[in-house]
Protein backbone atom coordinates (compact mmCIF):
# COMPACT_ATOMS: atom_id res chain seq x y z
CA UNK A 1 0.00 0.00 0.00
CA UNK A 2 2.95 2.33 0.85
CA UNK A 3 4.40 1.83 -2.77
CA UNK A 4 1.04 2.62 -4.48
CA UNK A 5 0.64 5.61 -2.72
CA UNK A 6 4.06 6.69 -3.51
CA UNK A 7 3.97 6.11 -7.26
CA UNK A 8 0.38 7.56 -6.85
CA UNK A 9 2.68 11.12 -5.86
CA UNK A 10 5.26 10.45 -8.73
CA UNK A 11 2.05 10.01 -11.65
CA UNK A 12 0.52 13.03 -10.19
CA UNK A 13 3.76 14.93 -11.24
CA UNK A 14 3.75 13.27 -14.52
CA UNK A 15 0.33 14.74 -15.44
CA UNK A 16 1.04 18.09 -13.88
CA UNK A 17 4.32 18.30 -15.48
CA UNK A 18 3.23 16.95 -18.99
CA UNK A 19 0.06 19.70 -18.72
CA UNK A 20 2.60 22.43 -18.02
CA UNK A 21 5.08 21.73 -21.35
CA UNK A 22 1.88 21.43 -23.28
CA UNK A 23 0.43 25.05 -22.29
CA UNK A 24 3.92 26.54 -22.45
CA UNK A 25 4.68 24.73 -25.63
CA UNK A 26 1.03 26.15 -26.99
CA UNK A 27 2.09 29.39 -25.93
CA UNK A 28 5.32 29.35 -27.65
CA UNK A 29 3.67 28.12 -31.12
CA UNK A 30 1.08 31.07 -30.52
CA UNK A 31 3.49 33.77 -30.43
CA UNK A 32 7.37 32.76 -30.67
CA UNK A 33 8.56 34.44 -27.46
CA UNK A 34 11.96 32.55 -26.82
CA UNK A 35 11.06 32.57 -23.17
CA UNK A 36 8.48 30.28 -23.69
CA UNK A 37 10.20 27.54 -25.60
CA UNK A 38 13.02 27.44 -23.08
CA UNK A 39 10.17 27.29 -20.31
CA UNK A 40 8.18 24.62 -22.25
CA UNK A 41 11.54 22.55 -22.79
CA UNK A 42 12.37 22.83 -19.42
CA UNK A 43 9.05 21.71 -18.39
CA UNK A 44 9.79 18.13 -20.90
CA UNK A 45 12.39 17.76 -19.23
CA UNK A 46 10.46 17.66 -15.84
CA UNK A 47 8.31 15.55 -17.25
CA UNK A 48 10.46 13.02 -18.63
CA UNK A 49 12.08 12.84 -15.77
CA UNK A 50 9.49 12.41 -13.84
CA UNK A 51 8.26 9.77 -15.94
CA UNK A 52 11.48 7.92 -15.52
CA UNK A 53 11.02 7.92 -12.26
CA UNK A 54 7.89 6.29 -12.15
CA UNK A 55 8.78 3.37 -15.09
CA UNK A 56 11.84 2.99 -12.64
CA UNK A 57 9.64 0.93 -10.44
CA UNK A 58 8.02 -1.90 -11.79
CA UNK A 59 11.39 -2.79 -13.82
CA UNK A 60 12.79 -2.27 -10.39
CA UNK A 61 15.51 0.21 -9.62
CA UNK A 62 18.17 -2.21 -9.34
CA UNK A 63 17.62 -4.10 -12.70
CA UNK A 64 19.78 -2.81 -15.62
CA UNK A 65 16.56 -0.65 -17.19
CA UNK A 66 15.98 0.44 -13.38
CA UNK A 67 19.26 1.86 -13.35
CA UNK A 68 19.24 3.38 -17.28
CA UNK A 69 15.36 4.71 -16.25
CA UNK A 70 17.23 6.64 -12.83
CA UNK A 71 20.15 7.95 -14.47
CA UNK A 72 17.58 9.55 -17.25
CA UNK A 73 15.62 10.52 -14.15
CA UNK A 74 18.27 11.97 -12.33
CA UNK A 75 19.86 13.95 -15.36
CA UNK A 76 16.44 15.25 -16.72
CA UNK A 77 15.30 15.81 -13.37
CA UNK A 78 18.21 16.45 -10.69
CA UNK A 79 20.75 18.60 -13.03
CA UNK A 80 19.50 20.23 -15.87
CA UNK A 81 15.65 21.40 -15.30
CA UNK A 82 16.49 24.41 -12.71
CA UNK A 83 19.01 25.73 -15.03
CA UNK A 84 16.98 25.82 -18.16
CA UNK A 85 14.29 27.20 -16.56
CA UNK A 86 16.55 29.84 -15.36
CA UNK A 87 17.56 30.31 -19.57
CA UNK A 88 13.90 31.31 -19.92
CA UNK A 89 13.69 33.91 -17.30
CA UNK A 90 17.12 35.34 -19.21
CA UNK A 91 15.39 35.09 -22.36
CA UNK A 92 11.96 36.57 -20.49
CA UNK A 93 14.21 40.01 -20.23
CA UNK A 94 17.13 39.79 -22.28
CA UNK A 95 18.41 40.70 -25.72
CA UNK A 96 19.17 37.74 -28.20
CA UNK A 97 22.34 38.21 -28.00
CA UNK A 98 22.38 38.25 -24.26
CA UNK A 99 20.28 35.00 -24.44
CA UNK A 100 22.43 33.15 -27.36
CA UNK A 101 25.76 33.61 -25.27
CA UNK A 102 23.47 32.04 -22.24
CA UNK A 103 22.18 29.23 -24.11
CA UNK A 104 26.03 28.57 -25.76
CA UNK A 105 27.21 28.13 -22.40
CA UNK A 106 24.58 26.34 -20.37
CA UNK A 107 24.65 23.61 -23.32
CA UNK A 108 28.25 23.14 -23.33
CA UNK A 109 27.50 22.33 -18.66
CA UNK A 110 24.51 20.36 -19.70
CA UNK A 111 26.62 18.28 -21.65
CA UNK A 112 29.10 17.40 -19.33
CA UNK A 113 26.56 17.13 -16.76
CA UNK A 114 24.87 14.47 -18.93
CA UNK A 115 28.37 12.65 -19.37
CA UNK A 116 29.22 12.39 -15.76
CA UNK A 117 25.58 11.36 -14.53
CA UNK A 118 25.80 8.62 -17.46
CA UNK A 119 29.36 7.14 -16.47
CA UNK A 120 28.71 7.40 -12.50
CA UNK A 121 28.94 4.46 -10.81
CA UNK A 122 25.70 3.22 -8.88
CA UNK A 123 25.36 2.46 -5.08
CA UNK A 124 22.88 -0.55 -5.71
CA UNK A 125 21.99 -0.64 -1.87
CA UNK A 126 20.94 3.01 -2.16
CA UNK A 127 19.03 2.18 -5.40
CA UNK A 128 17.17 -0.75 -3.62
CA UNK A 129 15.42 1.92 -1.54
CA UNK A 130 15.04 4.72 -3.69
CA UNK A 131 11.14 5.05 -4.22
CA UNK A 132 9.65 7.81 -2.47
CA UNK A 133 12.95 9.44 -2.45
CA UNK A 134 14.98 12.05 -4.45
CA UNK A 135 17.45 9.37 -5.15
CA UNK A 136 20.73 11.68 -3.64
CA UNK A 137 23.86 9.72 -3.09
CA UNK A 138 22.61 6.77 -5.32
CA UNK A 139 24.78 8.04 -8.63
CA UNK A 140 28.67 8.49 -6.87
CA UNK A 141 29.20 11.39 -9.17
CA UNK A 142 32.75 12.65 -7.14
CA UNK A 143 33.94 15.60 -9.01
CA UNK A 144 31.09 15.54 -11.09
CA UNK A 145 28.69 17.36 -8.30
CA UNK A 146 30.27 20.43 -8.74
CA UNK A 147 28.56 20.31 -12.16
CA UNK A 148 25.47 19.73 -10.74
CA UNK A 149 25.86 22.47 -7.94
CA UNK A 150 26.66 25.13 -11.00
CA UNK A 151 23.05 24.13 -12.93
CA UNK A 152 20.75 24.45 -10.07
CA UNK A 153 22.55 27.68 -8.44
CA UNK A 154 22.91 29.22 -12.27
CA UNK A 155 19.26 28.33 -13.03
CA UNK A 156 18.20 30.08 -9.15
CA UNK A 157 20.82 33.35 -9.60
CA UNK A 158 18.76 33.62 -13.09
CA UNK A 159 15.21 33.41 -11.41
CA UNK A 160 16.15 35.62 -8.78
CA UNK A 161 18.24 37.89 -10.61
CA UNK A 162 15.37 38.44 -13.35
CA UNK A 163 12.82 39.15 -10.34
CA UNK A 164 15.61 41.86 -8.48
CA UNK A 165 15.53 43.34 -12.32
CA UNK A 166 11.80 43.54 -12.27
CA UNK A 167 11.69 45.39 -9.23
CA UNK A 168 14.10 47.87 -10.17
CA UNK A 169 12.09 48.67 -13.43
CA UNK A 170 8.52 48.98 -11.27
CA UNK A 171 10.58 51.35 -8.95
CA UNK A 172 11.22 53.51 -12.20
CA UNK A 173 7.69 53.19 -13.14
CA UNK A 174 8.23 51.39 -16.12
CA UNK A 175 5.06 49.69 -17.24
CA UNK A 176 6.67 47.06 -19.37
CA UNK A 177 9.78 45.30 -20.36
CA UNK A 178 10.17 44.02 -24.25
CA UNK A 179 6.16 43.96 -24.63
CA UNK A 180 5.39 42.13 -21.75
CA UNK A 181 3.72 44.35 -18.09
CA UNK A 182 6.71 45.00 -15.50
CA UNK A 183 3.93 43.88 -12.52
CA UNK A 184 3.19 40.48 -13.63
CA UNK A 185 6.95 39.88 -14.82
CA UNK A 186 7.79 41.03 -11.19
CA UNK A 187 4.86 38.82 -9.49
CA UNK A 188 5.67 35.84 -12.05
CA UNK A 189 9.03 35.27 -11.14
CA UNK A 190 8.22 35.64 -7.58
CA UNK A 191 5.77 32.29 -8.08
CA UNK A 192 8.62 30.81 -10.19
CA UNK A 193 11.36 31.21 -7.62
CA UNK A 194 9.32 29.67 -4.69
CA UNK A 195 7.77 27.19 -7.03
CA UNK A 196 11.70 25.89 -7.40
CA UNK A 197 12.30 26.63 -3.73
CA UNK A 198 9.49 24.33 -3.15
CA UNK A 199 10.93 22.00 -5.84
CA UNK A 200 14.58 21.82 -4.43
CA UNK A 201 13.46 22.09 -0.59
CA UNK A 202 11.12 18.67 -1.68
CA UNK A 203 14.64 16.93 -1.23
CA UNK A 204 15.58 18.52 2.15
CA UNK A 205 12.11 17.87 3.80
CA UNK A 206 12.22 14.14 2.77
CA UNK A 207 16.02 13.84 4.16
CA UNK A 208 16.22 16.30 7.45
CA UNK A 209 12.34 15.88 8.36
CA UNK A 210 11.77 12.50 7.77
CA UNK A 211 9.15 13.29 5.23
CA UNK A 212 10.13 10.78 2.33
CA UNK A 213 6.64 9.79 1.70
CA UNK A 214 5.90 13.91 0.77
CA UNK A 215 8.81 14.38 -1.44
CA UNK A 216 6.33 13.60 -4.87
CA UNK A 217 4.02 15.70 -3.05
CA UNK A 218 5.91 19.30 -2.28
CA UNK A 219 7.35 18.27 -5.94
CA UNK A 220 3.73 18.95 -7.33
CA UNK A 221 3.44 21.61 -5.41
CA UNK A 222 6.25 23.81 -6.30
CA UNK A 223 5.23 22.78 -10.16
CA UNK A 224 1.88 24.15 -9.62
CA UNK A 225 2.97 27.70 -8.14
CA UNK A 226 5.71 27.61 -10.49
CA UNK A 227 3.36 27.49 -13.81
CA UNK A 228 1.33 30.34 -12.21
CA UNK A 229 4.18 32.10 -12.38
CA UNK A 230 4.37 31.30 -15.73
CA UNK A 231 1.20 32.30 -17.01
CA UNK A 232 1.18 35.49 -14.76
CA UNK A 233 4.74 36.44 -16.92
CA UNK A 234 3.02 35.78 -20.10
CA UNK A 235 -0.24 37.71 -19.23
CA UNK A 236 -0.66 40.55 -22.35
CA UNK A 237 -1.60 44.28 -20.85
CA UNK A 238 -5.08 45.58 -20.81
CA UNK A 239 -5.78 47.77 -24.17
CA UNK A 240 -7.35 50.89 -23.27
CA UNK A 241 -11.02 51.62 -25.23
CA UNK A 242 -10.44 54.03 -28.15
CA UNK A 243 -10.98 57.57 -26.63
CA UNK A 244 -14.04 59.19 -28.30
CA UNK A 245 -13.22 61.38 -31.32
CA UNK A 246 -14.45 64.66 -29.43
CA UNK A 247 -13.33 63.53 -25.88
CA UNK A 248 -10.04 65.57 -25.26
CA UNK A 249 -6.70 64.58 -25.10
CA UNK A 250 -4.94 62.84 -22.02
CA UNK A 251 -1.55 64.42 -20.95
CA UNK A 252 1.31 62.02 -21.55
CA UNK A 253 1.83 63.10 -17.26
CA UNK A 254 -1.03 61.91 -16.44
CA UNK A 255 -1.55 58.42 -17.63
CA UNK A 256 -1.19 55.76 -15.50
CA UNK A 257 0.00 51.82 -16.48
CA UNK A 258 -2.69 49.35 -16.44
CA UNK A 259 -1.93 47.22 -13.18
CA UNK A 260 -2.40 43.37 -13.27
Amino acid sequence: METVLLVSFAIVNVIVTAAFAGVVLAQYLQRHRPHQLYWSLALAMAFVATLAYVLMIPAQPTSALGIILFRIYYIFGAALTSAWLGLGSIALVSSRRVTLACLIALALVSLLAIISLATAGVDQQALSHVIGSSGRGVLQLGAGVATIIILNTAGVVAVVGVLLYSLWKLLRRQPSIRGLQTSNIFWGNILILVGELLNAAAGSFARFMGLESTFWLFMALGWIVFFCGVLLTGRRPRQPAPASTTAPEVPASSQQPVSS
